[in-house]
């Protein structure tokens, strides 16, 4: 039996000052490169929600190709990404995508086998 794959888990949450926090949603990949994608477009989302100033490390991430290639890279390797911003009533925006050993699935990723008839 083959190894089942490895998936990836992206998600966003906001973080209160007073520690409560809010699910902004998630998604789960086989890829690193989609859960990272998921990510990007999140991390545009939440730039607009914040505005200027606080909006600088997410859009200087996002203008980053050789940041978000090594991110990437790292998150195929196994190495969970982390990008966060506040904003001005010191909420903490996090986005993530990580390896989710514990969400493999029992689907194989080959091709059906079909049998032709004689």
């Amino acid at each position: 039996m083959p190894p089942r794959p490895l998936t990836y888990r992206a998600e966003a949450k906001a973080r209160f000052p007073d520690g409560s926090s809010i699910d902004l949603g998630g998604w789960t990949s086989y890829s690193p490169g989609r859960a990272l994608g998921w990510v990007r477009t999140r991390a545009e989302q939440v730039a607009q929600q914040l505005g200027a100033p606080y909006d600088g490390v997410v859009h200087a991430w996002l203008e980053d190709a050789v940041g978000y290639q090594w991110a990437r890279d790292g998150l195929a390797a196994g190495i969970p990404f982390v990008l966060r911003a506040v904003d001005a009533d010191g909420c903490t925006y996090a986005l993530v995508a990580r390896p989710d050993a514990q969400a493999r699935t029992a689907a194989s990723l080959q091709a059906p086998r079909v049998q032709r008839a004689a």
